[in-house]
């Protein structure tokens, strides 16, 4: 009684106070295998204590903690919960507790990524415009992270895509682009972030910017680098700015920007806009960016300055010296080191008083001291948050939207919402701010949308940021501008190696020739980094051979594989297993010489996905001696004859057809079974058809009934039947036959193959089908092709003939490869 009392509490103390291991504990199976520090992560841990020095572990009963036992040092627990109560204690499983004491335990937690992953109740993101069914999110570059989030809302499912920046990251940067770098013109985000990859000036991710004019102009304010590259079109009212203030604090607001100029200290006169169309009586200032001329008609004045001194900003100044002063021609060119007054109607006139030799001064200052000498600014249109409040617009209409917020903290992100899609229905404006708010944004605004919201992110280990969102165009729209987030470290050594086989499905006992785990080296900025010294391979679950295979060992479980060079190592969650749900085999009927041999296609498969093809692992059974099987290589007879091979694994298997010597003739399609993904097809008809038939039979149970009416139509008229998948032809044949129930009414009967090189072949049976009742005919296939061969029109039945066009029927079965 005694041994059944300390078997009991030693079974007790296994399960509530396991310790923190892959093996033991509360894994729930409905949530993923999650690795976390050598162990799996499970659903409800929070975190794990390591027990440092010998302390009590204790158990809470009535409201009052009771010893149960001293844990010694290098023990290990998961830990399930935190309780303030009795000096703090980490709940350790069940109502047992360890108690918080500094040098007696130690208390570590996974990142909030990871908690995700096996508690998505707990710690997933709540939308207020509906359910987020799915959250994934990962680490792009220290500082910047990306997200993406499955919704079901009440409009229909929602994918958004999110980007979030911090911006206490001293080298992590927002950075205004333009369209092939300048004001008029188009270019995609994608090409856009590619142009502008360097070392030190890494394109970690971005998206589309500001609304645009027909030839491709940015509607409103853009700074890039600390330099004003257009000013606003958009009334104060209707606009929205997003800036980055030169220490790195991004602002959203309205900012305007007043210019205007001297000459030799006199003269004062106001400037309309900066790299904008000249309109009546307005003075507009030209730089390099807005096109390689000011694209002005002849009715106006321009004046080019050189010897620029300044940068172009608010509370700044702009010094040059006039070059030259054009009259009445216009279209100046803009070329670097230079800019370019041009006025119309007043003012042309006032620059007519300009010679060369004038010194020009241009002040610039906002309306907002905050945006001074502003280091990026890009337009928008709609203000979502307001001081932490979401904004209700009353703009109808849900589309994709692409939205920038700023935190309470002063950390970014950006949002792309897809849209006009089955997978994403897309947002209202106002259901757009809701977002925003959610998100945790207390300043928002949104940018251009629709088949502009474009979301680029550099995946970690690649050299360009490419698109991970679906614009609703199917396809990238070509845009004005972007913002983009820039990672301005230098490449440096590597340091981690990112391997990209994840949770790996392993058959017990293969051998792998390949496991197709490709290893990207990173340095600690995600940069790409060329692996040069050789990898170690090991893993916790079977070998690797001389020869790099991989022997998976016998015993199903769960560990690890794991590359590493040097100190620098990475692994990937791998599982064996020792049951099969199907075989399949890459070809129903194989043809083979005499004394010839091959290796048999078969392939096993566990929940749709292909786990093994090793030979050795399947069992094989001929239904007449034709050969033999050894490790999955078919070796045949001296004998002309054919057998059934079944391959097998326990209780799962499958079967194909072999043919030693010459097979004489094979049927390749008997119509049997359902025929519902044969589709009927034609030209210049009025109706066509198929349909399985079951009188008119040659063998089996049933044949292909082909229909038609060309009655009044001209020109080749024609009735297609064409198979779900091209019927594959095992062998090199000489001819392909068929039985054909006719309707004497003279039309044309053919086929249409392609062979291995993809070539189309016309097969002809007849050019006047004469008879009623069956007939067996073939076709010749001509010589020079390349075997194998695949059907992939059976049927064509046709008439060129205007004068012979007339409705019918016939019925085709059996067709056959002839050797």
């Amino acid at each position: 009684m005694r041994n059944k009392v300390l078997i009991c509490i030693v079974l007790l103390l296994s399960i509530v106070t396991a310790p923190f291991s892959a093996e033991s504990g509360q894994a729930a199976t409905t949530t993923p295998y999650v690795s976390w520090d050598g162990a799996q992560l499970v659903k409800g841990q929070i975190g794990r204590v390591d027990i440092l020095k010998p302390i009590n572990l204790w158990k809470k009963e009535n409201n009052k903690l009771t010893f149960v036992r001293i844990l010694k040092p290098g023990e290990r627990y998961r830990v399930y919960q935190f309780s303030s109560e009795f000096g703090g204690q980490y709940g350790v499983g069940g109502s047992h507790f360890v108690t918080k004491m500094a040098g007696y335990v130690e208390y570590k937690t996974p990142s909030r990524h990871k908690l995700k992953l096996v508690n998505p109740e707990l710690y997933g993101t709540k939308l207020s415009i509906g359910t987020v069914t799915d959250e994934q999110s990962k680490v792009l570059a220290p500082g910047v992270t990306q997200s993406k989030l499955s919704v079901d809302s009440s409009r229909g499912k929602q994918q958004i895509y999110v980007l979030g920046v911090d911006q206490q990251a001293s080298q992590i940067k927002f950075e205004t682009t333009l369209a092939k770098d300048q004001m008029i013109g188009f270019e995609t985000v994608s090409s856009m972030a590619a142009r502008n990859q360097a070392d030190e000036h890494f394109i970690i991710g971005g998206v589309n910017g500001d609304y645009f004019d027909s030839n491709g102009s940015p509607t409103d304010l853009t700074v890039h680098n600390g330099e004003i590259v257009t000013t606003n079109k958009t009334p104060e009212n209707e606009r929205t700015i997003f800036g980055v203030s030169p220490d790195g604090k991004a602002m959203i607001g309205n900012p305007d920007i007043t210019l205007s100029m001297t000459v030799n200290g006199q003269n004062p006169y106001l400037i309309d806009s900066v790299n904008k169309r000249r309109f009546a009586d307005h003075l507009v200032l030209y730089t390099p960016y807005f096109a390689s001329t000011t694209m002005t008609n002849e009715l106006g004045t321009e004046v080019v300055l050189t010897n620029i001194e300044g940068k172009l900003n608010g509370n700044g100044m702009v010094k040059a010296v006039v070059k030259e002063v054009i009259v009445g021609k216009g279209s100046a060119p803009l070329v670097p080191g230079e800019l370019i007054l041009s006025g119309h109607a007043k003012g042309s006139e006032y620059l007519k008083g300009l010679v060369a030799g004038d010194v020009v001064e241009i002040n610039l200052a906002y309306n907002n001291p905050a945006w001074d000498k502003v280091e990026q600014a890009i337009g928008g249109r709609y203000y979502l948050v307001k001081n932490g409040v979401a904004q209700t617009i009353s703009v109808t209409g849900a589309a994709p939207r692409t939205a920038i917020g700023i935190k309470k903290d002063g950390s970014v992100f950006v949002i792309v919402i897809d849209g006009r899609q089955t997978v994403s229905a897309g947002v209202t404006l106002t259901e757009t701010a809701k977002v925003m708010k959610d998100l945790g944004a207390v300043e928002a605004m949104t940018f251009d949308g629709g088949g502009s919201s474009t979301m680029v992110a550099r995946e970690p280990g690649n050299a360009d940021a490419t698109v991970v969102n679906s614009p609703s165009d199917g396809k990238e729209r070509y845009v004005a501008n972007s913002l983009l987030i820039v990672g301005l470290w230098k490449a440096g050594p590597l340091h981690t190696l990112l391997l990209s086989a994840n949770d790996l499905k392993l058959f017990a006992g293969a051998n792998y020739k390949n496991l197709n785990i490709s290893v990207r080296g990173l340095d600690m900025n995600n940069n790409p980094i060329t692996v040069t010294d050789p990898l170690a391979w090991t893993s916790t679950l079977g070998t690797f051979n001389s020869d790099g295979s991989f022997t998976a060992g016998k015993t199903a479980g769960k560990g690890t594989i794991t590359a590493s060079t040097g100190t620098i190592k990475a692994s990937v969650n791998a599982e064996i297993v020792n049951t099969l749900d199907s075989i399949k085999i890459a070809n129903p009927t194989v043809i083979v010489d005499k004394n010839g041999s091959f290796s048999i296609p078969a392939s096993g498969y566990l929940a749709g996905k292909k786990i093994v093809d090793d030979p050795a692992v399947f069992q094989y059974t001929l239904s007449s001696p034709i050969g033999t099987v050894e490790n999955g290589i078919f070796k045949a007879g001296n004998v002309d004859g054919s057998a059934t091979v079944t391959v097998s694994y326990g209780t799962v298997s499958a079967k194909f057809n072999v043919i030693v010597g010459n097979p004489g003739s094979i049927v390749v399609e008997n119509f049997e079974g359902s025929l519902s993904g044969w589709k009927a097809s034609g030209a210049r008809f009025n109706s066509v058809s198929i349909a399985p038939e079951k009188v008119y039979v040659k063998t089996g149970s049933q044949s292909l009934k082909v229909a038609y009416d060309f009655i009044g139509t001209t020109g080749t008229s024609g009735v297609y039947a064409t198979p779900p998948a091209l019927i594959e032809i095992p062998g090199v044949p000489v001819k392909i036959g068929m039985w054909v129930y006719g309707d004497a009414k003279g039309h044309w009967l053919r086929s249409q193959l392609r062979d291995a090189a993809g070539t189309e072949i016309q097969l002809d049976f007849t050019n006047n089908l004469d008879w009623i009742g069956w007939k067996y005919v073939e076709a010749d296939i001509p010589a020079g092709l390349r075997a194998p061969y695949r059907i992939e029109m059976p049927v064509r039945y046709m008439e060129t003939n205007d004068l012979n066009k007339n409705k019918g029927q016939i019925f085709v079965d059996d067709i056959t490869a002839v050797y």
